[in-house]
């Protein structure tokens, strides 16, 4: 028998984080066409992809954007958390298993500290 136990991945959110962009574009008060020119693309359909939640910039990108907005990534990057299962193969008591040192052999929670 298996057990498992429950983690919660974060994962990003693309329509959150689009209009973080925007919401922090215009209270900057920069235009489409301003980012546009500061990150040398020919034509806005970038910004306005990632300000529709359809792309996310690079991480240079959002480094960038991070300087012109004076916050951290972090900031700009909405995520929500997903609870995901993951299991232990070994027959043993998952808490007991996470609680040796060295764990089972195919367990992917290894004990860090």
């Amino acid at each position: 028998m298996e057990n498992s136990r429950s983690f919660l991945k974060p994962v990003v959110d693309l329509e959150a984080t689009g209009a973080k962009i925007k919401l922090l574009r215009k209270s900057s008060g920069f235009s489409v066409h301003d980012l546009q020119d500061i990150f040398g693309f020919e034509y806005p359909q970038a910004i306005y992809a990632w300000e529709q939640g359809k792309n996310i910039p690079s991480i240079d990108n959002l480094l960038v954007l991070s300087n012109l907005f004076s916050c951290r990534v972090e900031e700009i990057v909405q995520v929500q958390n997903i609870e995901i299962e993951i299991s232990c193969a070994e027959k043993l008591k998952i808490d007991k298993c996470h609680e040796e040192a060295e764990a089972c052999e195919s367990c992917k929670f290894k004990k860090i500290a």
